[in-house]
This record gives C-alpha cells, sequence and structure tokens, in this order.
C-alpha cells in the first residue's frame, strides 16, 4: 500500500513524499505523496498529517493533464484480504470487529473506491480528503498480506489497531520512488462512530513505517 495506514492504516497515516501510497498515516497510516518521509537505514518513518498536502507531488494536474494512473508491472496480488488476526490480536474481544473493518478499509483501497473509503473516516479526516487526493495517492497501489498483528487503546480512548501489510506500486509511486514492493507497518486509531469503527487522526508523535521487501 503505498495514504502511501492511511493507514492511516493508515491511514496513518502514511501516509509519504513522492510515493502513491497512503494519505492519511494514517499512512495515517501510509501515504508517502502527503507526509514527509525521514530516511534511517533501509528503514523509513512516517509522521503522519492531519490531511493537508505537503508535497507538490499532490498538486492538482495542470488542466487538461490527466494523471497517470498504470498498474505494478509483474504479479501482484488481485484483492485484499481477508486480514489475518495474528496471535497478539487474537485473544482481544474486539479482534473480529476491528478486522472486518480493515477488510473494508483496504479493499476499498484496491479497489480506488472512494465512496467508501470516505465513509470509514471520521468527519475531521474526511473534510481533510478529497477524491483527487485519493485517487492520486493510491492510483497504483496493491496491498495484501494485511495482518492484525495487536489492539490497545489510547489515551483518548481510540482503540490502536497496529497492522502489517505488503504494498506493490509503480517505483515512482513508492516511499522513495524506487521499491515497487514495500513492506508496512502502522497503527490505525479507531473511534467509535455510528454503527462502528470510524479512523480517527493519530497523534502528533505518531509514525508509521516501511521498508522494501527483501
Amino acid at each position: 500500500m503505498t495514504w502511501w495506514p492511511v493507514l492511516v492504516v493508515v491511514l496513518a497515516a502514511a501516509f509519504v513524499v513522492g510515493s502513491g501510497a497512503a494519505i492519511i498515516a494514517l499512512r495515517i497510516a501510509h501515504h508517502p505523496r502527503t507526509e514527509a518521509a525521514q530516511n534511517s537505514g533501509d528503514s523509513t518513518q512516517l509522521t503522519s498529517p492531519s490531511g493537508q498536502d505537503s508535497s507538490a507531488a499532490d498538486s492538482p494536474p495542470p488542466s487538461g493533464a490527466e494523471p497517470s494512473s498504470p498498474v505494478p508491472s509483474g504479479p501482484v496480488p488481485s484483492s485484499a484480504g481477508p486480514v489475518a488476526i495474528g496471535p497478539g490480536a487474537s485473544q482481544d474481544a474486539n479482534a473480529p470487529a476491528v478486522a472486518a473493518f480493515l477488510d473494508r478499509y483496504f479493499t476499498a483501497i484496491n479497489a480506488r473506491d472512494y465512496q467508501t473509503y470516505s465513509l470509514l473516516l471520521s468527519p475531521a479526516l474526511r473534510q481533510g480528503q478529497t477524491e483527487q487526493q485519493f485517487a492520486s495517492g493510491y492510483r497504483s497501489t496493491v496491498d495484501s498480506a494485511e495482518t492484525l498483528v495487536s489492539i490497545s487503546t489510547a489515551a483518548n480512548g481510540d482503540l490502536v489497531a497496529a497492522v502489517t501489510f505488503t504494498s506493490h506500486q509503480n517505483p515512482a509511486d513508492s516511499p522513495d520512488q524506487q521499491q515497487t514492493c514495500t513492506d508496512w507497518s502502522i497503527s490505525l486509531f479507531l473511534e467509535q462512530g455510528g454503527g462502528g469503527y470510524l479512523i480517527d487522526q493519530p497523534p502528533p508523535s505518531y509514525h508509521a513505517s516501511y521498508r522494501a521487501c527483501p
């Protein structure tokens, strides 16, 4: 996954400079195109913005120009999920519901389904993300091997879902503009909203991380 948690996860995320991963890091979760990437060896941590653009890469294309949206070359998974529940989360009573929510999140990203994706965000995050940003951030992303690693509780009461996954993307849409395959570790902060969860704004100290696939 390349808003390249996010998740942000991003998310959270993600997510970010020069990448087509996640818009929030969330990337929220994992959106290298809108998050500031800080290299530390072969692993990188991403700061998680509140939806504002932080790079020229996310600027709207000139009038009449269509952003390229190629699909990564080579064999890649065709769909996300179902999200696996790891040993560290399996004993948590919230795990099945959180995993089901993550299924929707990753499936929406892989399907380029902005309408579904936006409904998974809190009102504050939704206001900071346009359909154009979503399309640009995830234009060549295919996420797979999603695993819910653990569930904890944040100081504000949000559930913190720690998730790992792999994203395939065109090199130009990767965090370092070189990777066709990226392993991510993100946290999605989930608040209760409506009949289920919504991805909430991560705290300022949150960082998603990624590295090139082995």
